[in-house]
């Protein structure tokens, strides 16, 4: 038995059969960014955490150049074709961690303070399903295109949601939210407002296709690496009125 863990982050690669799938972002995961592969940079970032124990990288089909990237620290899974849920469950049964952190693997700029703060008040609801951040609208949908955090998700719910993996959306990109919507069963799902600086329509620091990855390339080389938190990548695109209406325009 592997020792208890409480809280795993997990990026998730994909399924390299099928990059339709994902929206194609998995293409960008060797992608360099300030001279790292993006699934490097990532994992960094998320190595930052208080309260995560551990980082693991999934995916199903990942091909050798992955597998062997060196990542110190960073353990991995790779699997046949599954659907997204089962790949969380299996860095969940590896692991024994009680909590689950799924980002996806196209978010450079995951931050570690947002993350810290959904496992912190997950541990303070001990009979909550899942914690995840939404809007002041009540639009969790939007934290996609925002990409700065991540889903808290309980590891026993993953497994009982595993065994309805057939009934789940086919699209990989689906959150874990919508999962638990559509699951049959009781769930208890909890949701905490963003920072007042980031509920906006026109921030997007996920990488979905070209223009997105322009974008944090224009992001990372004038932010830095030592300063590219949540709060610094916002007062760039504020100052910048093209970024900021290229941005709304994408998320709409």
């Amino acid at each position: 038995m592997p020792n208890r863990l409480d809280a795993v982050a997990v990026i998730d690669l994909g399924d390299f059969t099928r990059p339709e799938a994902q929206g194609g972002a998995s293409r960008f995961a060797e992608r360099k960014l300030a001279g790292l592969p993006l699934i490097v940079r990532m994992a960094r970032r998320l190595s930052e955490c208080a309260q995560v124990d551990r980082v693991i990288i999934v995916g199903s089909n990942l091909p050798t150049s992955l597998l062997t990237s060196g990542i110190a620290g960073v353990g991995s899974i790779d699997l046949q074709s599954t659907h997204v849920c089962e790949r969380l469950c299996a860095a969940a049964d590896q692991s024994g961690a009680d909590w689950i952190i799924s980002v996806p693997t196209n978010r450079p700029f995951v931050d570690a303070t947002l993350i810290d703060q959904l496992l912190t008040k997950a541990k303070q609801m001990p009979d909550c399903d899942y914690v995840g951040y939404t809007s002041s609208g009540g639009d969790w949908r939007r934290l996609d295109r925002l990409g700065l955090a991540g889903e808290a998700c309980h590891a026993d719910t993953l497994r009982r949601l595993r065994r309805n993996s057939d009934r789940l959306s086919g699209d990989q990109c689906g959150s874990i939210a919508s999962w638990l919507e559509q699951a049959p069963g009781a769930y208890h799902l909890k949701f905490i407002p963003l920072p007042r600086e980031l509920d906006r329509d026109d921030l997007r620091f996920a990488v979905e296709d070209e223009s997105d990855w322009d974008d944090v390339q224009l992001l990372c080389e004038t932010a830095g690496e030592g300063d590219s938190q949540w709060q610094r990548l916002t007062q760039l695109v504020m100052a910048n009125a093209y970024l900021r209406e290229s941005m709304a325009t994408r998320n709409s």
